[in-house]
């Protein structure tokens, strides 16, 4: 048996609608509603219709560009029956429309059976595609139609499970409701260039999302699920990179010679660092705020900073320190911050020595008062003590270190030095320091300069 032309396959098409009242001559196929299809010699052009089986009637499809096929393209691989029946269509249209742009300025699509490359002739209103692309495109769109209808449906899946545990208060059972690639749809809407500022991202992520993001991110580090090059870029820009603008901001701050915050100077590392644009007023408090938001990154030892919990029964006016640290040993530390323009030390004429400044002595008294209170558990607030007592373990609450953090290596005595006083500056303060138990006192320098050689040190291994 002789294979069918396309011709005589369109007309097979339309006869297996059954619609009542359609004419099949041999240069058409025509309707109540007007031609369906022309056949004019190599061209097969096809109009749309639909039969309106409720009403009993035919209707035109305004919507529709003219389809033409040239009578070598197999028609059936073209049209679909939809609207149940009541109706016929090009393939995937709706997609196809989207995906090429085509809108009302174009009359006619053109489905050729060569070519290498869709072609849109504006003036004559006509679209043309070769057929293998227009194949192609079809199977693509029917892919978009597939996984979408599967990612509603999981997201409904998700989505139900959560009110079940809302109003059931039974926990469903774990699926993973995801398929490969659809994570790649949430992340290309991201990662839009419009999107470039934090409060970009605030705008479509809650807390909730956030969160969760930190977690799977830490995951998959963990897990070594991103590749070997891409680790190493994270390393270059939180250690190298973002280490080093912090470092910038540090020393820009350290070098302020005044408390006064309403300068030219300290306005513009306040903007620096205050992401909604706070009114600092104090040099202690810059600083604060930039080792609120840049201790993690400064201090390495560190998993999480808590500022500002209260205790009871603390004597003095301030009854917090500045930062509560805990190490990645679970070990707790009571940070003290003061200012660079803090002396530390002070000469002694009659010892021939220098012996800790009033300010520096006055905070290692504030730190072990803090310190005592931290083992005796003196935390003002219930929900203080149960994030700190979490986060540590037993033993630890029990034996904390401090940190006060004070002065600067141009800073350390407001006395003037000789050759002689400088050697005995070094020496004195190493003794101080060493003198105490548990607590550390660093400058500002210090802590500036070891985050700067930790930046050399990796930049120098990568090299």
């Amino acid at each position: 048996m002789d294979e069918q032309t396309p011709k005589e396959k369109i007309v097979e098409f339309f006869k297996s609608l059954n619609w009542p009242e359609m004419v099949f001559e041999d240069n058409k196929i025509s309707c109540p509603s007007g031609d369906i299809v022309l056949f004019d010699g190599k061209n097969i052009s096809i109009n749309f219709h639909f039969y309106n089986r409720t009403q009993n009637r035919y209707e035109k499809r305004n919507n529709r560009q003219t389809l033409i096929v040239t009578d070598k393209v197999d028609p059936s691989n073209i049209l679909s029956v939809r609207f149940r029946g009541n109706g016929y269509d090009i393939s995937w249209i709706d997609y196809i429309r989207n995906i090429l742009s085509i809108d009302e300025s174009f009359s006619k699509i053109k489905i050729l059976t060569t070519g290498k490359k869709i072609l849109r002739k504006t003036a004559e209103k006509i679209i043309q595609i070769p057929e293998s692309i227009f194949l192609e495109m079809a199977e693509d769109a029917h892919e978009v139609y597939r996984k979408g209808k599967s990612s509603k449906n999981r997201l409904e899946t998700y989505l139900i499970n959560k009110l079940k545990l809302k109003y059931t208060n039974k926990t469903p059972k774990e699926t993973t409701t995801v398929a490969k690639g659809d994570f790649s749809f949430m992340i290309e809407r991201f990662n839009l260039k419009s999107k470039n500022k934090k409060k970009d991202y605030e705008n479509h992520l809650d807390l909730e999302d956030l969160k969760n993001l930190e977690y799977f991110t830490e995951k998959l580090i963990k897990d070594e699920a991103f590749s070997p090059d891409f680790l190493r870029s994270l390393d270059e820009y939180f250690i190298k990179e973002k280490l080093k603008d912090i470092i910038l901001v540090g020393k820009e701050i350290l070098a302020l010679g005044k408390t006064d915050m309403s300068t030219d100077k300290a306005k513009k590392v306040i903007e620096k660092i205050t992401d909604d644009g706070s009114d600092i007023k104090q040099l202690e408090n810059l600083w604060q705020k930039f080792f609120e938001k840049y201790l993690l990154y400064l201090v390495f030892s560190y998993k999480k900073i808590y500022p500002k919990i209260e205790f009871k029964n603390i004597e003095g006016d301030k009854k917090y320190p500045d930062f509560i640290g805990i190490n990645h040993y679970n070990g707790l530390d009571v940070i003290e911050i003061k200012t660079h323009l803090k002396n530390a030390v002070t000469w002694d004429a009659s010892h021939k020595n220098f012996s800790f400044s009033s300010e520096l002595s006055r905070a290692v008294i504030q730190t072990m008062n803090y310190m005592d209170a931290v083992m005796q558990r003196r935390f003002l607030n219930d929900p203080d003590e149960k994030k700190i007592t979490n986060m540590t373990e037993e033993e630890n609450l029990y034996h904390p270190r401090g940190i006060i953090i004070i002065s600067s290596d141009l800073r350390l005595t407001k006395s003037k030095l000789n050759k002689a006083k400088e050697e005995c500056l070094k020496r004195d303060f190493t003794k101080l320091r060493n003198s105490l138990q548990n607590i550390e006192i660093l400058t500002f320098s210090e802590i500036l300069q070891i985050a700067d050689d930790y930046v050399k040190n990796i930049h120098a291994q990568y090299e």
